[in-house]
């Protein structure tokens, strides 16, 4: 059997968050720490999937091969350092397969190279598993126990790797979806087979992502969450994860060797709310008062 491991990248500087933070409905530590700001930073955190890729065994099977592809994503030229770097690996062996790269325009994001990356190879493999280069299958024979929930899971289109979630209502609206129910996967994170994504390539002509513009509510609500809903809506259903199991986590935490956690204590719940609540209305009370629109225009 054979599964190709798409890995999205980008030289791109990203958001730094020192935590790992909790969202979704239900609740868990999905909101993934980071803190890779440069090309260097980024090279670092290749390296370290990669040899994470060697060193955790992704299956008990000897017959299997398990590819990866990396995808970068850039919106600017790359230094001669990130596209040296990117030619040295491609076409290599590790452990368990090859590497293979592909530098791509940032169209679509994440979600754009899951969907530029499985169409160049959708015809080579059985399965394809999906990931960010900042979340790292850490779990030894993740890809066993991935299969398991496929076959133990009727009708079954996608295994999350980190958890399902139900969504707001505004993207609800924005997207036409009339109940509130568990919608997509976090970060689109999980394993798919061909089968079902050649069925949502002819319904929607690609793999959905956010090709129109460069906005963060459209690449969340068209490709994040639209990624794993469309094969919903197939008739497919989403394998669910026992209570407490990941089967990926973040990189930045792994480096740091904290505690993995999945999900909240009451403790941390409560933190939660109140944190919440409190920004929120104080929000609403500064945009009252006129504040937050002062703010804009300095």
């Amino acid at each position: 059997m054979k599964f190709l491991k798409i890995i999205a990248s980008s030289f791109s500087p990203r958001s730094v968050r020192e935590k790992t933070g909790l969202t979704g409905r239900p609740l868990g530590f999905y909101a993934h720490s980071q803190n890779f700001q440069s090309e260097d930073d980024i090279i670092n955190l290749l390296k370290y999937h990669i040899a994470a890729c060697e060193r955790i065994p992704p299956t008990t099977k000897d017959h299997y091969e398990i590819d990866i592809l990396i995808a970068s994503s850039n919106g600017q030229d790359l230094s001669v350092q990130a596209i040296n770097y990117m030619n040295s690996i491609t076409n290599t062996k590790y452990k368990y397969g090859k590497i293979i790269t592909v530098l791509r325009s940032e169209v679509g994001r994440q979600f754009g190279s899951f969907d530029e990356a499985y169409q160049m190879y959708k015809k080579d493999y059985d399965f394809f598993i999906f990931q960010e280069d900042d979340m790292i299958c850490h779990v030894p024979n993740y890809i066993d126990i991935a299969l398991k929930y496929w076959k133990d899971t009727e009708d079954c289109g996608f295994v999350p790797f980190l958890g399902s979630t139900k969504i707001h209502r505004s993207h609800r609206k924005a997207l036409g979806i009339k109940s509130n129910i568990i919608t997509s996967c976090h970060g689109a994170h999980g394993m798919s087979n061909a089968a079902t994504l050649e069925m949502v390539t002819k319904q929607y002509g690609r793999l959905p992502h956010n090709y129109e513009n460069n906005e963060f509510i459209d690449h969340l609500r068209f490709g994040e969450i639209m990624f794993t809903y469309s094969i919903k809506l197939l008739g497919k259903k989403f394998a669910q994860l026992n209570h407490g199991e990941i089967l990926v986590a973040p990189a930045y935490d792994l480096m740091r060797g904290l505690e993995i956690k999945v999900k909240p204590n009451l403790f941390d719940k409560v933190n939660y709310f109140v944190d919440y609540f409190f920004k929120r209305h104080l929000y609403m009370l500064c945009d009252k008062i006129g504040l937050i629109e002062y703010i804009k225009k300095r």
